[in-house]
């Protein structure tokens, strides 16, 4: 869909002129896209910036070898059984919401009724608990450092920023992703969890400011 959004709606009439910036398990989407995009005769992305990357423990080379056929067990009810839309019918609930967002965010201040209202509105969505679950039980494809050893986007630059407080990112696994060739920058924000964009956004508009003018400064 992104590489489709960019081929047919932007339509970029000049090479190296598309910025991705990504959150959380949009980075593995946002990453192979750009590669699919870098094998085009003429390559379109810039570069990415990735924030609060997410390295997709459920997939199966994450979990411990014993954990496998339970997690893959619990996937099933959950997919293809009454278990997963009732559990969802219990938890899309404003309550429930704000409990969860408490976990990622590091300043209770930041989950406000806008927040819990912008994000419970898309779940109440028919169809949303399939895709909720699809997700979940995802556990093949790419993992984030296979996409960044792809020789492909060997040259492609790739910022990283994550919140110091995050729970759900790895701090030294992250900063472990400079040993990447792409990977040209990591930035910790203090006092924000998982979405850094929205604690702080005044420290991440900044960065954003700054990589844009690094990777596209003829557009700038």
């Amino acid at each position: 869909q992104i590489c489709d959004f960019i081929q047919e709606i932007v339509q970029p009439n000049q090479p190296r002129s598309i910025a991705l910036i990504c959150n959380s398990i949009g980075c593995i989407s946002g990453l192979v896209a750009a590669r699919n995009l870098y094998t085009y005769e003429t390559p379109m992305i810039a570069g990415i910036f990735l924030v609060a990357p997410n390295f997709r423990e459920l997939h199966v080379a994450e979990q411990p070898a014993l954990a496998r056929p339970f997690t893959a067990f619990i996937q099933l009810l959950l997919r293809q059984t009454s278990l997963g839309p009732t559990l969802f019918k219990l938890l899309a609930k404003p309550d429930t919401v704000r409990t969860i967002l408490n976990e990622p965010y590091h300043n209770p201040q930041s989950v406000d009724d806008e927040l819990v209202t912008a994000l419970l509105t898309p779940l109440l969505l028919p169809g949303t608990d399939a895709v909720i679950f699809d997700k979940l039980s995802y556990s093949a494809g790419p993992l984030l450092e296979q996409l960044l050893q792809d020789p492909v986007i060997a040259d492609l630059p790739v910022y990283v920023a994550t919140g110091l407080n995050d729970p759900w990112t790895p701090l030294p696994r992250v900063q472990a992703l400079l040993r990447f060739p792409p990977v040209k920058r990591v930035e910790v924000i203090p006092e924000c969890g998982h979405c850094p964009h929205d604690e702080r956004p005044d420290i991440v508009n900044s960065l954003f400011d700054n990589f844009c003018d690094d990777v596209l400064p003829l557009q700038r």
